[in-house]
This record gives C-alpha cells, structure tokens and sequence, in this order.
C-alpha cells in the first residue's frame, strides 16, 4: 500500500514538472541579463530538471571552466536549498542540471545538483 502511494504522488510530481517546464519553454527563449539566455527547460528521468543556457557573448575557448564553476556553484546551490519553487524537487529527491553554452552552442559546462548537495 505504502509503495503505491508513493508511486501515485511520484507520477504526479512527474505530471507537475511537465507542466511547469511547458509554461516556462513557451516564455523561451528570453534574455536573463545581458550575458544569458535561457533557452528552455526539460524533464529528463528520473526526476531530473534540466535547465538550458546560453551566454551569448561568450565562446567556450575564453572559459576557465575552473573559474566558471566556483563563480556559478554557491548561488546555484543556494536557490535548490531554499527556493519555493524548489520545494517539491527537493521533497521528492530530484536532481537539477544547469547546462551553459556559449554564443556558438557549445557546451561551457554542467552542473549537476543532487539529493546529496541540497539535503
């Protein structure tokens, strides 16, 4: 009985994530600032949010990716931590991925955040 509920509100969560990826991707693309774009969002399994940017004035070869992921880290965790949007994510054990390409699309770097970073 236990297995089934939690199967029903997983699917429901599922159903949730969706549509909330639906309504943001028919905003997209749009520009965050004057360095990023988001292009989009998707729901990849299991229960993982994937996020697309591109910064667009910026070609991957000028990156330090070192450098990019120290700058980018502490506020992507804090908004998985804290953010009400995120609730439910958390809730249910989700991963975030943060994908940033560059004005050519190719990809600069990814950022995974998992149960174990936000919890």
């Amino acid at each position: 009985m236990i297995f089934l509920v939690a199967c029903q509100n997983n699917v429901s969560y599922k159903d949730e994530l969706a549509s909330m990826a639906a309504n943001v991707n028919k905003k997209c693309p749009t520009m965050l600032d004057s360095e990023t774009r988001i292009d989009g969002v998707e729901i990849q399994e299991p229960l993982n949010l994937v996020y697309k940017y591109t910064l667009v004035n910026v070609l991957k070869q000028n990156v330090d990716t070192a450098e990019f992921y120290r700058a980018i880290w502490p506020g992507i965790l804090s908004t998985v931590k804290i953010s009400p949007e995120m609730r439910k994510l958390r809730e249910n054990f989700g991963t975030v991925t943060y994908v940033y390409n560059d004005k050519m699309n190719q990809k600069i770097y990814q950022v995974n955040v998992k149960p174990e970073n936000y919890q």
